[in-house]
């Protein structure tokens, strides 16, 4: 398939991934279905689908809808300067498309219709251009808010929750860090990773959950001392995963708390949990494939014939899906 990005799976079973300047369906005997042309820029960020039948993928300060059959559909796009932040989406209350720019933030349906936008600061409106200083971090919504990371030059980090109205709900200051990882879950919550923040006790990264009613108070936060963080995955079993550093974190969804933490050497992916099987998948710089249980047990590991710097995906019956950076697509049966 060519070396390709994180690769995800729609509505209808079929798996897309970006490949190149293209992006791909492939079913799930591996065959490649069809490609179609990437529009807005060299960048593209997360494939966003909805239920009647379309995917969308935010480019350079754009959108752009693709037909689950690789026709092309409708392109939103706003005028800014050329910017080096990895484009972000999210799909959210009032079942809008929201882009986060540093101009603002803009809500379009999934028709392509504009629907409103939001200035990130109250001077921003009479500005003759956007901050150029300021970065988007990350993005993630729910059907009550979207979530939006921004800081400029590294420092002024915070994060916002915005209504379907284009309202901010609350604010929070991250600090000074460098990087914001979001992921929301099916109780409706905010789940964060973020850091890395250097203090006399050394290098820590911080781990919140959040929700739309909490008033920018965390529900609970925990420091974890490391150099390196992946984004968080939330789990239907009550446990919040992330990799730090070398090791396989597991904290209580409800309060925080860690439930435990194992050593897993050379591990480059965020950790991906099949509900099923309850087990945690890990792609490793050397090839491997791990498999760990609910306890942080390591149940078994496959030699590939590349680097696995994808997170797996999951189709019934304990079947797991896998890329390598060689181009090779595995199907294995866990």
């Amino acid at each position: 398939m060519g070396k390709s990005t994180d690769f995800q799976v729609g509505p209808n079973g079929l798996f897309y991934l970006f490949s190149g300047n293209k992006l791909a369906a492939v079913d799930a005997g591996g065959q490649k279905l069809w490609e179609a042309a990437v529009t807005g820029g060299a960048k593209t960020g997360r494939l966003i689908f909805d239920r009647h039948g379309s995917i969308f993928y935010p480019g350079s300060a754009c959108i752009q809808e693709v037909k689950l059959n690789g026709g092309s559909g409708w392109s939103f796009a706003v005028y800014q300067g050329n910017s080096k932040d990895d484009p972000q989406l999210a799909f959210g209350p009032g079942n809008l498309l929201y882009l986060p720019l540093a101009s603002g933030l803009y809500a379009v349906d999934t028709a392509g219709k504009y629907k409103w936008m939001m200035h990130w600061e109250s001077n921003d409106a009479i500005s003759t251009q956007a901050d150029q200083g300021r970065k988007i971090l990350a993005c993630a919504g729910t059907t009550q808010a979207v979530y939006v990371a921004t800081g400029v030059g590294g420092k002024e980090n915070r994060l916002v929750a915005v209504t379907g109205n284009g309202e901010i709900l609350w604010g929070y200051w991250l600090g000074d860090i460098k990087a914001v990882n979001l992921a929301t879950g099916s109780d409706g919550r905010l789940y964060i990773t973020a850091g890395p923040i250097k203090n006399a006790n050394g290098t820590l990264w911080k781990v919140y959950a959040f929700d739309d009613k909490s008033n920018g108070s965390p529900l609970w936060s925990n420091s974890i001392k490391c150099n390196n963080m992946t984004e968080p995955t939330v789990s239907e079993h009550g446990l919040l995963y992330l990799h730090a550093d070398d090791k396989l974190v597991a904290l209580n969804q409800s309060d925080g708390t860690e439930a435990w933490s194992n050593l897993f050497n050379k591990v480059v992916t965020a950790p991906a949990v099949d509900e099923g099987s309850k087990r945690v998948y890990l792609g490793t710089q050397d090839n491997r494939l791990l498999a760990v249980n609910r306890q942080g047990r390591l149940d078994w590991e496959l030699t590939l014939d590349g680097r696995v710097s994808c997170r797996p995906l999951f189709g019934p019956g304990g079947i797991v899906y896998v890329t390598t950076e060689k181009g090779s697509l595995y199907k294995i049966q866990d």
